[in-house]
């Protein structure tokens, strides 16, 4: 949703960006910020154990203060854990555990006041749903668009990945249930987020593979005594970058015309039915690809790497480490890539990579930092 933002922003539109923890915050809240966890986080200053999320957001999407919106876009957010609960007010909140251990005095208060609260994947659509019905209450006249998640096709290969947990169960059922909000509420409109692929995926020009529009892997190895003795390869689907102005145009008709529609390419292919097929790429071709400085071509080579792992490709990444985009979806498949193939040469990437991510400045200083911790982290590993 972010993307989204900035590429209706680009259209003209001014529009606010803003990150929820859980519908379970939204469906407790009195409103306000509860004046007993305020009070906690005033005093203890907790804004960076929130997860980039501001406290007030999650009881209060939009405020007094705010202007009012023309149109209001969700999409179905991941939830933050754990979740908490005030047992004697009953309001849920998120905050990072990790700020017991710099503040002992708010651990002492959670303890005393709040239990934990399990949110259960199979009850998500129904939880949100209940946040929907809140939020149409508390703003009757505003338009809302509910953005739905990218299905997991077996095309969509290896075994797609959603950050929201549950998802890989959920979408079966899904769809039907997002259709049926749009009759149950009143000035609610679902934009179904596969048809918008479909239309991408079936356009003039594209490439009609998976590893084109969602290159990037997540990656969980299996050890004993140091040693690896397992990969589970999975493919993040949610960060697809031709999505974002496809969807501002789709928002941008609605707010002329009030309708979302599709065209005869947005339907989905049959293909995506079929299983998912490896692809295989020559030296030279990977060698343009890594030199290229795209992001998706880089992800999309390192990512062959680990259908050959008789073969040790580092060799690759150290001639081409110019021009190695900074991303840190990529760093986690060559840190992995790093753990088979431990090969000293990857220092000489480490360092010339370091230089790039110090002169990337768009995402912050902490984003920064951590990613410059990440290499180190490689450095040292196959330095050993």
């Amino acid at each position: 949703m972010d993307f989204l933002g900035r590429a209706l922003r680009r259209s003209g539109y001014p529009c606010t960006y803003r990150v929820l923890a859980s519908p379970f915050t939204y469906n407790s809240s009195p409103g306000v910020i509860p004046e007993e966890l305020a009070a906690m986080d005033r005093k203890f200053d907790l804004s960076k154990y929130y997860h980039d999320r501001k406290l007030l957001h999650q009881f209060q999407m939009i405020g007094p203060e705010d202007v009012r919106p023309e149109l209001i876009v969700l999409n179905l957010f991941h939830e933050n854990s754990p979740l908490f609960v005030h047992v004697a007010d009953k309001y849920i909140f998120f905050v990072n555990a990790e700020s017991w251990k710099e503040y002992p005095e708010f651990e002492q208060w959670m303890k005393a006041n709040c239990g934990i609260v399990q949110a259960k994947p199979e009850g998500y659509l129904k939880r949100y749903r209940e946040m929907l019905g809140n939020l149409r209450q508390n703003f009757p006249e505003v338009p809302i668009i509910v953005v739905s998640r990218l299905s997991h096709y077996p095309a969509f290969g290896p075994d797609p990945y959603s950050y929201l947990e549950g998802w890989d169960r959920l979408w079966q059922t899904a769809g039907s249930l997002l259709k049926s909000w749009e009759s149950e509420l009143e000035n609610l409109t679902v934009i179904e987020l596969d048809r918008i692929f479909a239309g991408i995926w079936n356009g003039k020009g594209a490439e009609q593979k998976i590893e084109a529009h969602c290159p990037f892997l997540k990656f969980e190895l299996t050890e004993e005594n140091d040693s690896i003795t397992g990969l589970h390869a999975s493919r993040d689907v949610e960060h697809i970058g031709s999505m974002w102005p496809v969807l501002a145009r789709k928002i941008d008709r609605f707010l002329k015309e009030g309708q979302i529609e599709y065209s005869v390419e947005e339907n989905v292919p049959e293909e995506w039915l079929r299983p998912w097929e490896p692809e295989k790429f020559p030296e030279d071709q990977l060698l343009r690809m890594l030199a290229s400085g795209s992001n998706y071509l880089c992800a999309r080579a390192v990512g062959s790497f680990f259908l050959d792992l008789g073969k040790d490709y580092t060799e690759l990444l150290a001639r081409t480490a110019e021009f190695t985009p900074v991303c840190h979806n990529t760093l986690h498949m060559i840190k992995t890539y790093s753990r088979i193939w431990p090969n000293p040469v990857l220092a000489h990437w480490c360092q010339v990579h370091r230089n790039s991510a110090k002169a990337f400045t768009a995402n912050g200083p902490l984003y920064t930092q951590d990613y410059l911790d990440r290499i180190d982290e490689i450095e040292k590993f196959v330095g050993q």
